[in-house]
């Protein structure tokens, strides 16, 4: 009874102290680590394999609303026994996709940062003032200086002739990444006075042409193919409208969106030159007529005095409605010399010809000024009637007879006639 009661008491220190024994090795032998440079066997190594492509798309939206799509190639080796094994690695890909962290094992998904996105939809307008020494020399160059960077002049108007233009105006269309570099260019060609420059984002709206374009092209199927089926004549007129209003919005939305593109590929420029100096006339103009003229005066009562007079002066002419006139009549006898001097104005007759005849050109007007008799300084009133004989922009020949009241005590009255000759200052 005693040794079998030993016995027992003996197994349980045995086990005991081998438990120990086996928990310090454990602890007293360091740890080591395993790398594979390949994935381990896998007791399914021997099955029937086979390659797959998967492609997964991630789909979302920008700030700006638009839609930005992420594709990511995967190819993995599915076993041909073990359908479920694909369904696995496509569940990892699609999560390694949006949290753009690469899958484990052996998928190879690209991070989300990987995708391009779309770039910016700009039309880009500018409007410049500048000033140069001759712009018809400025026009030529700037359109030779467009189209060499591959642009084109839509519109050009040079106002007066080649050489004296007095300014021009010019619509440019240019590539966007070459209208800074033009912009610099035009500053070494003249002063630019003033610049301004628009640059608008039209990508949403030529999305949202797209998106219309596809949804109306799909309308259009399903009309054909109702069109198609056995209809009744009011259905199929019906139909026929229908698809008459729907093909009228897409060759619209079509031609918007050519047009908006073309805004997008070229940069819209419009350019207004001035000549340096203010404008040049176009043909000359004078602005007064200066000239001399023969005179008579002729006292309608003379007393005791001589009643004609030649002599001669000057006339500044500026403006049919504006004339100076100066007279000197040498002494006659005991009479003392005289001296008129008047300002005026006239009109043209609008029922001969306004003034623009070459020839016989009529006026009327009338005179004040101060004159010289007999030894008697007065105020002189009168009234004209004038005929321009001849009429160039280099020479006036023209004769003129007044009657003249000489405002004094003893008033004299007196014919004046005059013809002379005028040339343009």
């Amino acid at each position: 009874m005693q040794q079998e009661r030993i016995g027992v008491v003996r197994i349980p220190v045995l086990r005991v102290l081998l438990c120990l024994s086996l928990f310090a090795c454990a602890a007293s032998s360091p740890s080591k680590s395993v790398r594979y440079d390949s994935p381990p066997t896998s007791a399914l190594a021997n099955r029937p394999q086979a390659w797959q492509d998967i492609t997964v798309t991630n789909r979302r939206s920008n700030d700006d609303g638009e839609q930005l799509v992420t594709e990511a190639s995967v190819r993995h080796r599915t076993l041909a026994s073990a359908p479920g094994a694909a369904v696995d690695v496509v569940g990892t890909a699609v999560g390694s996709l949006f949290s753009g962290q690469q899958a484990p094992g052996p998928v190879s998904a690209q991070p989300l940062g990987a995708a391009k996105t779309d770039p910016e939809k700009l039309v880009v307008e500018a409007w410049i003032d500048m000033r140069v020494e001759d712009p018809a020399l400025a026009t030529a160059a700037i359109r030779a200086q467009v189209e060499a960077d591959g642009g084109r002049v839509i519109s050009e108007n040079v106002i007066g002739p080649q050489n004296k233009a007095s300014s021009a105006a010019m619509e440019l269309r240019v590539p966007p990444a070459k209208a800074a570099g033009f912009q610099v260019w035009l500053a070494s060609k003249g002063l630019i006075e003033s610049r301004r420059v628009l640059a608008t984002d039209v990508g949403k709206q030529l999305f949202d042409q797209e998106l219309a374009l596809k949804n109306l092209d799909v309308t259009m199927t399903r009309l054909q193919k109702l069109a198609e089926k056995d209809a009744s004549m009011k259905e199929l007129i019906e139909i026929e409208n229908e698809m008459t209003r729907v093909r009228g919005q897409i060759e619209r939305l079509k031609g918007e969106n050519r047009w908006l593109l073309d805004r997008v590929s070229f940069a819209t420029i419009t350019l207004t030159l001035s000549r340096e100096g203010g404008p040049v006339e176009f043909a000359p103009h004078a602005r007064i007529h200066p000239g001399v003229h023969l005179s008579t005066l002729s006292l309608v009562d003379p007393g005791d005095r001589q009643r004609t007079r030649v002599g001669g002066g000057a006339t500044i002419h500026i403006k049919r409605w504006l004339t100076f006139d100066f007279d000197l009549f040498p002494q006659r006898g005991e009479d003392s010399r005289a001296v008129v001097g008047t300002f005026g104005s006239a009109l043209y007759s609008s029922f001969l010809g306004g003034g623009r005849r070459a020839f016989l050109n009529p006026y009327l007007g009338y005179r004040f000024g101060v004159g010289y008799l007999s030894g008697d300084t007065s105020a002189v009133l009168g009234a004209e009637v004038g005929l321009e004989l001849y009429k160039h922009k280099y020479v006036q020949i023209g004769v003129a007879l007044r009657a003249l009241a000489f405002l004094r005590e003893g008033r004299d009255t007196a014919l004046h006639g005059q013809f002379g000759f005028e040339v343009p200052f």
